[in-house]
């Protein structure tokens, strides 16, 4: 993920924006990660248990969607409600991490001063990045399937394709190919680098032209296009989504708000998005078309989350955003290693049952801590490897 923080300067005046890291700071970025991170491994934990509402992510089912709206509305809301939210809706943290890939893209390429970046150190800097995140994970990861798990062994050409993060593409079904686990997600991040440098940033003739806001723009359209006319071809869709065309609108967006800022909104409006952008959430879910924007809705709802909490006294402040923030700052080795300790709770345990129990808050509680503690390790691994640095936008080095 890339960090937030740098300043772009302003040109225009006119209606009041904010721009750069006043849009969002690196510490606001860190609890949007904290938002992110804890939909998706919960998510991946809940959507597995046996009864809960299975979500629409890469193919949209509209009985999936009724089933989830008869749950909020029909008077059906019980004591599982944390699972049946997280299993439906946790996913929708993928669209945050995308949504703040593009912006930092913007903040540390695109600044005042930057570097001018060439095309294959760009690449490789960004690949070595992403395989030092994935590597042991991964590995770890397919160990706890195969091994421990007994399970059936992965062929080798599926582990290559995703240590080489092209999995993605070549499989027809990739679905069926990146078990375990989340590791498809570095693949995806992979082509958004390529699509960013090769087709978003911006030569040096046109850095102030109407290419930087009309570029992303039609990328998110022809992404809607591509996926807006595949309601009935299920197989595609899925190949869709588990590529860039899925990252294009949040990207895109990250892109476009780095660039160009957002509207500075009082407090009163900011509760306002927030607070329908939830049950919004559910009813983009309703239809084929308004599911393919629901990633925008959420993205607005989490920023007017954070900026209005942010903006309250420092005791409510921290109180809501310090833990998020921590959150944020693990949410790369969580993402990594949240796998490991799911695969031998279902396959021993929670997939012998047949529906929801009470007893699933306690599985769940001990898939949250082990997590964490993974996490903390890895955390303490990753500083013992060197991590690469691209130095003048054209040399890859590497320092601890």
């Amino acid at each position: 993920m890339v960090p937030c923080g740098y300043v772009l300067p302003r040109k225009n005046a006119g209606m009041t924006l904010i721009k750069g890291n006043k849009v969002l700071t690196k510490s606001q970025c860190d609890v949007l990660r904290g938002l992110a991170i804890i939909g998706i491994f919960l998510h991946n934990f809940c959507h597995w248990l046996p009864g809960s509402n299975k979500e629409n992510e890469y193919t949209f089912l509209l009985e999936r969607s009724n089933s989830m709206w008869n749950y909020w509305t029909g008077g059906g809301i019980d004591h599982f409600f944390p699972i049946q939210f997280f299993s439906f809706f946790g996913h929708y943290g993928v669209p945050l991490f995308l949504f703040l890939s593009g912006y930092g893209l913007v903040l540390k390429y695109e600044r005042e001063g930057a570097a001018r970046v060439k095309t294959l150190p760009f690449l490789g800097y960004h690949w070595l990045k992403l395989f030092r995140l994935m590597i042991l994970g991964f590995l770890l990861s397919v160990l706890a399937y195969n091994v421990l798990c007994n399970l059936e062994p992965h062929p080798w050409n599926e582990v290559v394709s995703q240590l080489t993060m092209v999995v993605n593409l070549i499989f027809t079904d990739p679905g069926g190919a990146l078990l375990p686990g989340p590791y498809w997600f570095f693949g995806l991040m992979l082509e958004v680098y390529i699509i960013y440098r090769l087709l978003i940033y911006p030569s040096h003739d046109k850095s102030n032209s109407v290419w930087r806001w009309l570029t992303p723009l039609l990328l998110i359209i022809v992404s809607w296009l591509f996926m807006a006319t595949q309601e009935a071809n299920v197989s595609t869709l899925n190949y869709l989504r588990y590529n860039a065309t899925v990252a294009m609108l949040p990207f895109g967006l990250g892109i476009l708000v780095a660039r160009y800022g957002m509207p500075k909104l009082p407090k009163p409006a900011l509760a306002i998005i927030a607070f329908v952008s939830i049950p919004a959430m559910a009813v983009f879910n309703l239809n084929y078309q308004s599911w393919l924007w629901t990633p925008a809705v959420v993205i607005a709802g989490a920023v007017a989350f954070v900026l209005l909490f942010d903006s309250l006294s420092r005791r409510a402040s921290n109180v809501v955003l310090k833990p998020l923030a921590w959150f944020g700052a693990m949410s790369s080795s969580i993402f990594v290693v949240h796998s490991i300790p799911r695969i031998p709770m279902f396959k021993f345990v929670l997939w012998r049952q047949h529906e929801l129990a009470l007893s699933n808050y306690w599985w769940l509680i001990a898939y949250i801590v082990l997590t964490l503690v993974l996490a903390w390790l890895y955390n303490q691994y990753l500083k013992l490897i060197p991590s690469p640095r691209l130095k003048d936008g054209k040399t890859i080095t590497f320092s601890k």
